[in-house]
């Protein structure tokens, strides 16, 4: 294959998930050797990633600093706003080849859906296509948008009833109008990546860009994180109410416990997602689902109390015999396109591999937080691993939850 020489345009910087994109485009060469692409290991990557102030990305390349010279940083306050991405592209010296954008509203603590969440997500999608379209010229060869398997599912009967599995073909059915009747924060997140996403496709059909499109949509996220975390408030909520809830308290009745979904996707299997789907022919114009098992509060339980036996003073046993919960049939997910378009060799990491990753970064974690274990043994230090740090949401919107960890987005 001839060399090929792409800049990226990654929204959300400092974002959990582009975090990890970010990373892994900066390291290509690690990333490919060791899932052995070698006839894709010609092809390099240079990334320019918006966060929503200078700090920020200052931050990160303090917090990582052989990032230093190989990405730049530029400044977008608010997504929402009429032409927030035109500077990014005017004061390009070199032109965008791909964008991948992961930006978007990540919370639960609003008091207007329709202007916290809503607006900001759709807007902020439809006009960075605006832009690639009016300034980015030929040369931007695909858009691929994070999307959510919560723009898939039916959150009004998914625990009704186990159901037919989902597919690519799936529309949640929530609309604008009844997530702000209903006055909850979880569906104004549905609606908010199921309307942006509609508004990506229907960007596609009506202005016909030179670029496509191509939409990721993960389940909840596992695995290490790779942006600051100043304390435990600040960590993942995904991370927070899959796994640690069980590690700092906040779980002890395991028959009180239940997830959002019982399926994830670890962060890493996102991040290679978004990464080869820059230039996989076959990914054009697909939603892609990536889902990668079942995760249940037991599952996760088992996993910790085998693989960490100095945590089970802090993580209770459960229902071992139990895995999912009473009166909950999780509907199944199809994944196979997710095999056909990313190419060969994709493989999902297993659920404990998952678990594993994130406690060991979570334990070292506390050690910084200057309060967490104090032995440190067995499992729970590996020098050298968990060194990234995660954040709350996409760029820097602070996701919150209530202390029981009920609710929670893929982002």
């Amino acid at each position: 294959m001839a060399e090929t020489k792409g800049l990226v345009f990654l929204t959300g910087g400092n974002g959990f998930i582009a975090c990890q994109i970010l990373s892994d485009l900066i390291e290509r060469d690690r990333l490919l050797a060791r899932f052995s692409l070698l006839r894709y290991q010609k092809e390099k990557f240079s990334v320019v990633a918006s966060v929503r102030s200078e700090a920020k990305g200052q931050e990160i390349l303090e917090l990582h600093p052989n990032w230093e010279g190989k990405v730049s940083f530029v400044c977008v306050s608010d997504l929402g706003a009429e032409k927030a991405f035109d500077h990014v592209f005017k004061d390009a010296t070199t032109p965008f080849d791909f964008i991948i954008h992961t930006a978007s509203p990540a919370t639960l603590l609003v008091t207007d859906i329709q202007k916290e969440l809503i607006d900001p997500a759709v807007q902020g999608t439809a006009g960075l296509l605006d832009c690639a379209h009016r300034l980015g010229g030929s040369q931007i060869k695909r858009f691929v948008l994070l999307g959510s398997t919560v723009a898939i599912w039916d959150l009004f009967n998914n625990r009704e009833s186990a159901g037919p599995d989902y597919t690519e073909e799936d529309w949640n059915p929530v609309t604008a109008a009844s997530a702000i009747e209903s006055k909850d924060a979880l569906l104004g997140y549905c609606a908010s990546k199921k309307l942006s996403e509609e508004a990506a496709w229907q960007f596609i059909a009506d202005r016909k860009p030179s670029f496509d499109l191509t939409v990721i949509h993960p389940n909840m996220f596992t695995g290490p994180m790779l942006q600051p975390v100043r304390g435990p408030e600040n960590v993942s909520v995904t991370i927070q109410i899959l796994i640690y809830n069980f590690m700092n308290g906040t779980y002890r009745d395991i028959d009180s416990v239940k997830f959002p979904s019982y399926h994830f996707t670890d962060i890493r299997d996102v991040s290679r997602a978004h990464i080869r789907s820059l230039t996989a022919p076959s990914a054009s114009g697909q939603r892609i689902i990536l889902v990668t098992g079942l995760i249940t509060p037991q599952l996760v339980l088992n996993i910790i109390r085998a693989r960490f036996p100095h945590l089970r003073d802090r993580v209770m046993p459960g229902r071992p015999d139990r895995i999912v919960p009473d009166g909950e049939e999780p509907r199944g997910w199809v994944t196979t396109k997710s095999f056909e378009v990313l190419g060969p060799g994709w493989k999902y990491r297993r659920l404990e591999e998952s678990v594993v990753d994130t406690v060991r970064d979570l334990l070292k974690l506390e050690t910084t937080w200057g309060e967490g274990m104090q032995d440190g043994g067995g499992e729970g230090r590996r020098d050298g691993e968990g060194e990234g740090r995660g954040c709350v949401g996409d760029e820097d919107h602070d996701v919150r939850t209530s202390e029981s960890g009920g609710n929670a987005m893929s982002e």
